[in-house]
């Protein structure tokens, strides 16, 4: 589920061969559903890297390509979050993630979000991640990815809820 609305007062200015472009940020909501499945059939995220190390894991780098839906009952997808994480903690498990949600709704098709964090699984129940770009529907944004792990009973199959709370700035593609 999506919304948007203009940011009053916080117009931005870029600066285009000598012209000067007045935009005003628009603010958008989102929320949605993360499945992850590490084990099995129908895999959603995948090592590719697995060094040998004195510390578990460390270093370990996975793909990953994982269905993001709009209900946890898997009613209807509304894109996919595809990049890689790497275990890059030598204490804990912790990964780092960097990837992209591509939309695949028709209202936001091609459009992307840019998303970089940390995720301790074994840790923590909530995830905190940063949207540091976005193309598209959603150019230049910026915000925050609010998550909350919820049950699966299944070590191999990870749902997080996502509340993605951020702004893009709307231009003008040049002809």
């Amino acid at each position: 589920m999506a919304s948007a609305s203009p940011i009053p007062g916080k117009e931005e200015f870029f600066f285009f061969e000598g012209q000067v472009a007045i935009t005003t940020p628009t603010e958008f909501k989102l929320h949605m559903y993360w499945n992850d499945i590490s084990q099995g059939t129908g895999k959603t995220t995948v090592p590719v890297i697995s060094p040998k190390s004195e510390y578990p894991n460390f270093g370990e780098t996975r793909v990953m390509d994982v269905p993001l839906y709009d209900t946890a009952s898997k009613d209807k997808i509304m894109g996919r979050a595809q990049g890689v994480c790497v275990q890059a903690d030598l204490r804990q498990k912790a990964f780092h993630l960097s990837f992209n949600i591509e939309f695949e709704t028709p209202d936001l098709k091609g459009s992307k979000l840019q998303v970089m964090g940390i995720w301790t699984p074994e840790i923590s129940t909530k995830v905190e991640w940063s949207i540091v770009g976005g193309t598209g529907n959603y150019t230049l944004a910026k915000g925050i990815v609010y998550g909350r792990m919820l049950s699966s009973g299944d070590d191999s199959v990870t749902w997080i809820e996502l509340d993605i709370l951020g702004y893009y700035t709307p231009m003008q593609k040049p002809n």
